[in-house]
């Protein structure tokens, strides 16, 4: 074999011999370290002066204070803008509620799953309703397997469970 290939691969085999023994061989970092609970010693945190903390304090007092929403956001619609509530939608408001429209099973007495929303409390349950039930002052009547249609006087609406493309 030639020496100027051998020679130079004699010095990369023994150059990663002796990098994998440093670097993958434990037990040589195990006499090493000083990590063992008779070394480590407690050392207590500075204190501050008494101007110092009084300057902190004052300059996080702001935050330290809850901040007063002056504005209350409104949940839900009003009673006169449900009653104008038309057409197709994904979500309909029936007095403090919010029902959306879940799932509508075609058997031979079709019933759907309105899940149905408390805007006071968030308090969100699945309710079963049966073809031509009434729904929070609406009566119910399945339209297809993805719609059913509200009514209640003149105010007709088509609940969706998806947005049309």
């Amino acid at each position: 074999m030639n020496r100027a290939i051998l020679i130079p691969s004699v010095l990369i085999l023994l150059l990663l011999t002796l990098d994998f023994s440093n670097r993958l061989i434990l037990e040589s970092t195990k006499a090493d370290n000083d990590f063992n609970q008779k070394s480590l010693k407690a050392m207590p945190l500075p204190l501050l002066s008494e101007s110092t903390r009084q300057t902190l304090e004052q300059v996080y007092k702001k935050y330290s204070q809850p901040v007063q929403n002056t504005q209350v956001a409104e949940k839900g619609l009003s009673a006169a803008e449900q009653a104008e509530q038309n057409g197709e939608l994904i979500s309909v408001f029936a007095g403090d509620y919010e029902l959306k429209l879940k799932a509508v099973i075609t058997t031979n007495e079709p019933y759907v799953l309105i899940e149905q929303k408390n805007i006071n409390d968030d308090n969100t349950q699945l309710v079963k309703y049966g073809d031509m039930q009434t729904v929070h002052g609406y009566s119910l009547k399945v339209l297809s397997n993805t719609e059913v249609e509200l009514t209640k006087g003149q105010q007709k609406i088509t609940l969706i469970m998806y947005q049309r493309g």
